[in-house]
């Protein structure tokens, strides 16, 4: 069993193997340019939200800066979402977050088991 399917079945793992490491890198990347773009760049905002967030809705919007130990890569948005700045969500595993939901500044979601 590789490391990212022990990773997917919640089983212990080793996040540094290079296999896990190559594609978290590559997420966190889409995330990283997302929080340096000015409130002036709408369009490229929006295409990074739907390029680095599993599931993006309708009308959502992720206010930066924004942290994802995955880059939002498992995190699964409903439509009409928002989530302040400062949001942190420790999405190793995956997260759901339901239509017209409003999240606040400072909120940390966490699905690791540690």
């Amino acid at each position: 069993m590789t490391e990212r399917e022990r990773m997917d079945k919640g089983l212990v793992y080793d996040c540094s193997s290079a296999e896990i490491m190559t594609e978290q890198t590559k997420h966190v990347g889409y995330m990283k340019e997302y929080n340096n773009l000015g409130l002036g760049d709408e369009k490229r905002m929006e295409e990074l939200l739907h390029i680095m967030i599993a599931e993006v809705g309708e009308n959502t919007y992720i206010q930066p800066p924004f942290y994802a130990n995955w880059g939002g890569h498992h995190v699964h948005l409903g439509k009409w979402v928002y989530v302040n700045f400062n949001g942190t969500f420790v999405d190793d595993g995956n997260i759901y977050v339901g239509d017209y939901t409003m999240i606040g500044p400072n909120v940390t979601i966490a699905t690791a088991g540690h």
